[in-house]
C-alpha cells in the first residue's frame, strides 16, 4: 500500500456544509477530493480523499491494497491493509508541545498572481526555521480561506493525529537527521495551515508536492467507511 501521511488549479465545485444524516439507501453527503502527489525518485499518483462529517476515506487510485479511513468523532487513523490483514491503528497520543531552540518564521499573504479559486483569493503560507547559520524554508503552502471549510477542519485534525504518531517514533531517526525543518515538517506538523484555508498547492522540505485537481459534492454509500472486522489491529505503542 503506497499511501503515505503528510497542490495550475483545476478544481471545481461549491462549499458544502458536510451532513451525516443518511437517507433511505443508506447514502451520506460527502466532498471528494482528488489530490496528486510528487515525490523525490517514484512516478506521481493520485489520491482520492472522501470527507463527510464523521469520517476521511483515503485511496490511491492505482493501489487497491488498502486505504487509510479516520473517524472523525472517534478521533483515531485506520490503516487497512488487505494484504496482511491487518489495521495499524494511531489514536490520539498525547505529545507534549514543541519548544524549538530556534526562531520560526511565518509569512501569510495573498497569492498575488494566482487566479481566484470559487470566487476565493489564494493566499500563500510560508514557514521558514531561522537559526545562525540558515534561513531555510520548510513549507510552503497555497491554500483558500473560506472555501470547504468543514473539509479543512477534517484534515487538519488528520493531520493532528499523524504528527502524533511521527512524535512518538521519533526516538528512532538519528540524531544528524533531526535539522530544524525537518522537526517542524515531519514530526511536529500539525497542521495549524488549515485554520487558515484549504491548501490548493503544497511543498515540504522532504521535496513532497502536494496538488489539488479537483473537488466535488457527491453521495456515497456510507459502508465505505466500514473496516473489515476480521482483520487483525494494532499500534505501535
Amino acid at each position: 500500500m503506497r499511501i503515505r501521511f503528510f497542490p495550475i488549479y483545476v478544481v471545481c465545485g461549491v462549499c458544502l456544509l458536510l451532513s451525516s444524516s443518511v437517507n433511505a439507501k443508506e447514502s451520506v453527503a460527502a466532498v471528494k477530493l482528488t489530490f496528486q502527489e510528487l515525490e523525490q525518485g517514484i512516478e506521481p499518483y493520485v489520491l482520492t480523499y472522501t470527507v463527510t462529517s464523521d469520517y476521511v476515506k483515503v485511496i490511491d487510485e492505482a493501489d487497491d491494497s488498502g486505504y487509510i479511513l479516520y473517524d472523525i468523532k472517534a478521533n483515531s487513523i485506520y490503516s487497512v491493509n488487505h494484504h496482511d490483514q491487518a489495521i495499524l491503528v494511531i489514536p490520539e497520543y498525547p505529545v507534549n508541545d514543541f519548544k524549538p531552540g530556534f526562531n520560526v518564521d511565518i509569512e501569510y499573504e495573498i497569492f498575488k498572481d494566482a487566479p481566484a479559486i470559487a470566487g476565493k483569493q489564494v493566499y500563500s503560507y510560508k514557514l521558514r526555521a531561522i537559526t545562525d547559520t540558515s534561513n531555510d524554508a520548510c513549507m510552503k503552502i497555497q491554500l483558500v480561506p473560506g472555501l470547504l471549510p468543514d473539509v479543512a477542519n477534517a484534515l487538519q485534525g488528520f493531520q493532528r493525529l499523524i504528527s502524533g504518531q511521527q512524535a512518538l517514533t521519533l526516538e528512532q531517526t538519528p540524531e544528524e537527521y533531526r535539522t530544524p525543518c525537518y522537526l517542524l515538517d515531519q514530526i511536529y506538523n500539525k497542521g495549524e495551515y488549515y485554520s487558515k484555508g484549504l491548501p490548493i498547492h503544497e511543498w515540504h522540505s522532504n521535496e513532497r508536492m502536494r496538488q489539488l485537481l479537483n473537488f466535488e459534492e457527491v453521495k456515497v454509500d456510507i459502508s465505505i467507511f466500514k473496516i473489515p472486522e476480521e482483520y487483525r489491529q494494532y499500534s505501535l505503542k
